[in-house]
């Protein structure tokens, strides 16, 4: 695959939304809504994207992603007023991301309304959605595939898609799906990957299904990297030593709000019970919940009403709290990059923020894997006992 890589490192300046795109009618919607100066993505594969080439973009979750694609869609469905049928298909790993995406067009371009299809909602109501208004679609795998084998989604006028978080989906185990799902799209059509990681299997699903794609990588840099403190703390190894270590920690730290992960949704069920009955407003998230219950506690984190989620990394995806001041990380995940994604829910636009990993003995293999693998530095804090003691994480953090 012959790819063209574009680097964008700190010293490149941001132009205004008005010299990216023409439409002065979506560039005043922007600034009525604060967005004013593009972030680097966006100055970066907007033109690109709407010169109709196809992408292959590298952007961390919280990096704006979303306009970076959205609004080239939005540019192209202006192009033909008429048009009723799907112009744009986005398929993301989770209904959180679909409905945080369409939120962004609600926001930004309210006389689109995009067909949200994803799965825990009723499938009758996604139905009544697509025949209301189905030029943009986004949502799910499962319910997307569904709803194309009943013929109530038609892909063959379709100009464009974006895959979302590609890297995050195909570890979910959604390649199929997604290959069943682009195979429907015409011959010609406009691809774009956005990941935050181009790994092997990103780059083998591109070369299948993108044309020459350009690869657009944002460095990590002073400009776009959050303000992340990483800690940890040894716990001991009994059975319920960790979980002691976890209300410890909390009530040290006495953050406003924050995600603690788990590796499973036994251990979900576990930790809510444990801090409950220690007293904290906190509650779980996971796959058995409804679309209507995981909502529920999704608004209760963003309006103050729950102070602590409990979480697994595939219930967490596509969630975007922009005031999370902490992160613990309850169980250990082997994997560099779930501990990016986790810890990139905390440090949000501007903020510092603070993560701390609970290590265990037999957490000490996955530990320093990680430690070898990310290359940032950890520092070692006394696991707190439960006596009053100065915080050493979110406070010190948010006062320095």
């Amino acid at each position: 695959m012959n790819n063209s890589t574009q680097t964008l490192g700190s010293s490149t300046e941001s132009p205004s939304f008005s010299t990216l795109i023409s439409d002065v009618a979506l560039v005043q919607s922007l600034s009525a809504n604060g967005i004013v100066t593009p972030t680097p993505v966006q100055a970066r594969a907007i033109p690109r994207a709407i010169a109709g080439v196809d992408l292959m973009v590298q952007a961390q979750t919280g990096s704006g992603k979303t306009l970076a694609f959205m609004l080239p869609i939005l540019l192209e469905l202006e192009k033909d007023p008429q048009n009723i049928s799907t112009s744009a298909l986005i398929i993301t790993p989770t209904r959180e991301l679909a409905l945080q995406i369409c939120g962004v067009v609600a926001q930004v371009w309210p006389q689109v309304q995009p067909a949200c299809v994803i799965g825990g909602d009723s499938i009758d109501k996604q139905i009544k959605s697509l025949r209301r208004d189905k030029r943009i679609v986004v949502g799910t795998p499962g319910r997307l595939l569904d709803l194309i084998n009943q013929r109530e989604l038609l892909l063959r006028r379709c100009r464009q898609f974006v895959l979302d978080e590609a890297d995050e989906m195909l570890s979910m185990g959604f390649l199929e799906d997604v290959q069943s799902i682009l195979k429907r799209l015409p011959t010609k059509r406009q691809g774009m990957f956005f990941s935050a990681t181009l790994s092997p299997r990103v780059a083998m699903l591109a070369q299948s299904f993108l044309h020459q794609p350009e690869t657009i990588e944002v460095e990590k840099n002073e400009q776009n990297t959050p303000a992340i403190k990483h800690l940890f703390c040894r716990v001991s190894g009994g059975v319920a030593d960790k979980a002691k270590s976890l209300c410890n920690v909390l009530e040290q730290e006495n953050a406003t709000s924050a995600i603690i992960f788990c590796n499973t949704k036994s251990d979900t069920e576990l930790v809510e019970v444990f801090m409950r009955r220690r007293g904290f407003n906190a509650q779980r998230i996971n796959s058995d919940l409804s679309q209507k219950e995981r909502v529920k506690v999704l608004n209760g984190l963003r309006d103050g009403t729950l102070r602590y989620l409990i979480a697994t990394d595939v219930a967490a995806r596509g969630i975007d709290i922009s005031h999370l001041e902490l992160v613990v990380n309850y169980s250990i995940h082997s994997d560099s990059e779930a501990y990016v994604h986790r810890t990139g829910r905390t440090g949000r636009a501007g903020r510092s923020g603070v993560a701390i990993s609970l290590v265990a003995p037999q957490d000490n293999g996955a530990f320093y894997g990680l430690q070898r693998s990310l290359g940032i530095p950890f520092e070692e804090i006394p696991c707190p006992t439960g006596e009053t003691t100065p915080p050493v994480g979110a406070k010190e953090v948010a006062s320095a």
